[in-house]
């Protein structure tokens, strides 16, 4: 550095010879410079050589944002941001209030067609809601040294005691999340345990992965011969269907309930309810012989 002022004094040129020697990580320019926004700049000057089109980041813009909120917090390697248009539906009569709902969507009609929804169950006497159940989950694999000893340690866990201990180094890693449930199963050597908590507001996948890193570390003191093979073993399960999350629930299982009057359907949704009955017979029931469903 050629000044005490560091990274920060020096121009954007100096600062991408820098990176090329690796005297500065692409990845962290940011924090080098003590300005994202610069950061991000000269991360896509970096970039653009590489890349087939010169022109590629002409229009993904990248100043005059925040970057306080995705740094270290939710992207890596930021080149910029995407805007995208945001309508609204409603208002949506939902539990006796009245709600604007915001959507970010490129489709076309998706916001109208939402938004007359919208308008046709306010005009029906409003949604009735109730949440049957509230639990995030992240199913951890761990490996032990022999089935039995795996099952050895499913009993330890399912004792109330032990289970108390693990909610608390659980619970220490975050002011919402709050373990409600363990569910284990044994396959030869292997422990699969779903760890499931309420996370507040927050959807929690990262409330989760955290505390049930934690909350392995502490079953770690009581078996040292646990070995830790992935955080998620397929058995939260995310992203892809899953029979024990119809059975157990995973997130927030809701029950929503509202009576649309025939005179709704046929003046607000241009239908009929003999109509609408009938495409749900020949679209969703009949057509599984044609599609069928079927997990993996």
């Amino acid at each position: 550095m050629k000044s005490q002022e560091g990274a920060a004094a020096l121009t954007d040129d100096e600062i991408i010879l820098l990176v090329n020697s690796k005297d500065i990580p692409a990845y962290n320019l940011e924090a080098s410079l003590g300005d994202p926004t610069r950061g991000v700049g000269i991360r896509r000057r970096l970039l653009m050589p590489l890349l087939p089109m010169k022109d590629a980041l002409d229009t993904l813009p990248y100043t005059n944002y925040d970057y306080s909120l995705v740094t270290g917090a939710c992207c890596e390697n930021v080149i910029g941001f995407m805007p995208i248009p945001v309508g609204v539906a409603g208002p949506l009569d939902l539990d006796g209030k009245k709600y604007q709902v915001p959507m970010a969507t490129t489709e076309g009609c998706l916001v109208a067609s939402t938004n007359r929804g919208c308008r046709a169950l306010s005009s029906s006497g409003g949604v009735r809601s109730f949440i049957l159940s509230d639990g995030m989950t992240r199913g951890p694999v761990v490996r032990l040294t022999s089935a039995k000893r795996a099952s050895e340690v499913k009993h330890w866990l399912e004792d109330v005691d032990n289970y108390a201990l693990v909610k608390d180094s659980f619970d220490a890693t975050s002011r919402f999340a709050r373990l409600t449930k363990l569910h284990i199963n044994v396959a030869g050597r292997l422990l699969y345990i779903r760890f499931q908590a309420k996370t507040g507001d927050a959807m929690g996948m990262n409330m989760l992965s955290k505390g049930t890193e934690q909350a392995l570390n502490k079953l770690s003191e009581f078996f040292s011969d646990i070995e830790i093979l992935s955080l998620s073993g397929n058995f939260c399960t995310d992203k892809k269907p899953a029979a024990i999350n119809w059975i157990e629930g995973r997130g927030k299982s809701v029950v929503c309930e509202a009576t649309v009057p025939g005179s709704i359907v046929t003046t607000l949704l241009k239908t009929t309810v003999h109509s609408l009955v009938e495409l749900n017979t020949s679209k969703i029931r009949r057509r599984t012989w044609a599609a069928p469903t079927a997990l993996p």
